[in-house]
């Protein structure tokens, strides 16, 4: 077993549309994970800019006309966010763009600070006069949408792909010589991604082209060259436009955000809970008593979390946590004003929940005087596992079928849990047992392994072999003959309580 370190790098590579005979990997880059792997616990996996920012874009490299078709596409997303590119000539920008090195990557929004200053954060390297114009808008909008914080709409954990796994392992560990783990995290793995669409958005500028042949039902994607619907939407979401009022206005209220700043995994009174932290300036509400309040959704279905207990709550009853301020002068500045939402008055129940948190500033007539975007975070609680990925083989030699869960289980250090493989007909019928032996309470053919996670984040079977669930052959209680069966593997708590349960996998076996 191994545990989730509380940084990491994170390549996530998928299917580009830029060539005919081979699929190219884009690459983005994420570079830290914020989670202390409590019992509850949050990861913040937002790493979108400051609504209203100009960020400084610099070229390490590149002929005019590369430079030129960058700025001319680039700027597609200023049109529906609040954020805007200043292409530099001289110095380093935030974002630094090289044409050099092979393929096409971005880091993902804030990540780019994390990058040595004379390193490109960036780079595009089919920026190529043999592409069409099409292509290069496609490619560079993309990239340019991870700048903002996007990630690969592929990646949507609402985009249930139905891959051809054995098309696509070939795939990559042919032309990218990765190894089967590898094409599992970086192709299959849907864990935790909080920037993309709300729902999954096949026409998507992030989403790359995916072959027919990489899918079991058929499903392909084709290459996308513009902004969706979806993807106006979501970074006008994110990137909200505020009303500004002109500073020799002296009379009408109103407030100019700067960095939202989120803490999380902190206690306070004995509680475990996020601070929300906002810059501001504030014009012309002297002496005013005015209101910072804060409230949160599920990030999935866009619903206001509901209240039941009245005690982290709005006047309509939903999940919201406030402050009062009165600022002491005309035009004032507050920094890192802050507010505190313990997790247990998010009132979730235990499980991995995806959801989002806006900033709203109120005057004394509990009128909105500006809003954020949203902040996307996702919380855990309890012992959870997002799923089970299983690996199955004959073991002829010694007459059993052999089982392989692959997961990661979160708070259950110390826990003795149980993964339990059972077993049935074509038709979804469970086997019976016959002997007592590998078996249910109530009788259905299963193997049973126990097994003690000794982290926070334990991943198992991952890139080592932790434990196997083994069933002797004779155990399936068959007549001689061939069937067509299928399994599936529950993981429980140490009361037995169900964790994660995985898909029924198929599988051929004969009796002789």
């Amino acid at each position: 077993m191994i545990p989730i370190r509380h940084s990491f790098t994170a390549i996530v590579f998928l299917i580009s549309a830029y060539t005919q005979a081979q699929v190219q990997p884009c690459i983005d880059v994420r570079t830290t994970r914020r989670n202390t792997g409590a019992g509850q616990g949050v990861y913040d996996f937002n790493n979108k800019w400051t609504p209203g920012a100009t960020l400084k874009v610099s070229f390490m490299n590149g002929s005019d006309w590369q430079k030129e078709k960058v700025k001319q596409y680039a700027i597609g997303w200023c049109r529906f966010a609040n954020v805007k590119f200043d292409f530099i000539s001289q110095g380093l920008g935030e974002i630094r763009i090289s044409f050099d090195k092979k393929g096409s990557y971005s880091y993902i929004g804030t990540e780019a600070r994390n990058r040595n200053a004379n390193e490109e954060t960036m780079n595009l390297g089919w920026i190529e006069n043999s592409k069409t114009d099409a292509q290069l808008k496609s490619v560079i909008l993309h990239e340019f949408g991870h700048t903002l914080g996007l990630l690969h709409e592929h990646m949507n954990p609402l985009s249930n792909i139905k891959w051809n796994k054995d098309v696509v392992y070939a795939y990559y560990m042919q032309y990218q010589g990765w190894k089967k783990e590898m094409v599992d995290q970086q192709v299959f793995d849907r864990y935790s991604v909080t920037m993309t669409n709300k729902s999954y958005d096949p026409k998507s500028i992030m989403h790359y082209p995916v072959s027919a042949n990489f899918t079991l039902d058929g499903y392909s994607v084709g290459a996308n060259y513009d902004l969706s619907e979806s993807d106006k939407k979501l970074i006008a979401e994110l990137y909200p436009f505020n009303k500004e009022v002109s500073l020799e206005n002296k009379t009408t209220l109103w407030s100019k955000l700067q960095d939202l700043n989120i803490e999380y995994n902190i206690t306070e009174n004995g509680k475990l809970g996020m601070k929300i932290k906002q810059n501001f300036l504030i014009y012309n509400a002297q002496n005013s008593k005015c209101i910072m309040a804060v409230y949160f959704y599920n990030a999935d279905d866009g619903k206001a979390l509901e209240d039941n207990d009245g005690i982290q709550a709005s006047a309509d009853g939903k999940v919201a946590a406030y402050t009062t301020f009165t600022p002491a002068y005309q035009n004032t500045q507050f920094n890192d004003l802050s507010v505190f939402m313990p997790y247990d008055e998010l009132e979730l129940g235990n499980g991995i929940f995806r959801l989002k948190c806006y900033v709203a500033l109120f005057d004394p007539n509990l009128k909105v005087i500006t809003s954020s975007g949203y902040q996307y975070f996702t919380y855990s609680n309890g012992i959870n596992c997002k799923e089970v990925k299983v690996q199955s083989q004959y073991d002829d030699t010694n007459q059993r079928v052999v089982i392989t869960p692959v997961f990661t289980i979160e708070n259950a250090k110390g826990v003795a849990c149980h993964a339990v493989a059972y077993f049935y007909d074509e038709r979804g019928i469970p086997l019976k047992d016959l002997n007592n032996q590998y078996v249910t309470r109530d009788g259905t053919v299963s193997s049973t392994v126990d097994f003690t996670p000794g982290y926070s984040t334990t991943l198992y079977n991952n890139s080592q072999v932790d434990f196997k669930i083994y069933l002797p052959y004779s155990e399936l209680h068959l007549l001689k003959g061939s069937y067509k069966l299928q399994y599936k593997v529950v993981l429980f708590d140490d009361k037995w309580n169900t964790i994660v349960n995985s898909p029924l996998y198929n599988f051929s076996f004969t009796q002789n």
